[in-house]
């Protein structure tokens, strides 16, 4: 029986293959989630729908204030972009699960939507984004004669 060597390269065997292998390992090595708050930008929890009249686009972003939020619509593509702040504390923080920082949330909406017509709501942490249907994309009914 003849062994066939084969050159592996151990560091391959050691070092992460992904971000959330990274993610893991960094746990284990300085606590949990340390690449986690180095290396992405804070999810933004979003309900995206439609009715017969618009487009529905919401976001929750809790202590964020209006002036920390820019919207754009460029090329059929709504842009919100929101920054969080830290608040500012005496003392000594002691634990803090919280993302500061600023995240952007893309969505493509389809062309028969009016960008003139949007419109922008922040009530009680939600953001609430509505964008007109074009009238030739809204249904209408044809009379029989």
């Amino acid at each position: 029986m003849s062994r066939c060597s084969v050159n592996k390269n151990r560091w391959q065997e050691f070092a992460p293959s992904t971000w959330t292998d990274l993610d893991a390992f960094l746990g284990q090595v300085f606590g949990p989630h340390a690449a986690s708050r180095a290396t992405r930008q804070p999810t933004v929890p979003s309900s995206i729908w439609e009715d017969q009249q618009s487009y529905h686009v919401e976001f929750d972003v809790p202590g964020v204030q209006r002036d920390d939020i820019e919207i754009t619509f460029e090329k059929g593509i709504l842009q919100i972009d929101a920054v969080r702040n830290p608040r500012d504390t005496e003392g000594t923080k002691l634990h803090d699960q919280r993302y500061y920082g600023k995240t952007t949330r893309r969505v493509s909406l389809p062309e028969s939507t009016d960008p003139d017509s949007i419109q922008a709501e922040l009530a009680d942490g939600v953001l609430h984004v509505t964008v007109a249907k074009a009238a030739e994309a809204q249904p209408r009914r044809i009379d029989v004669q």
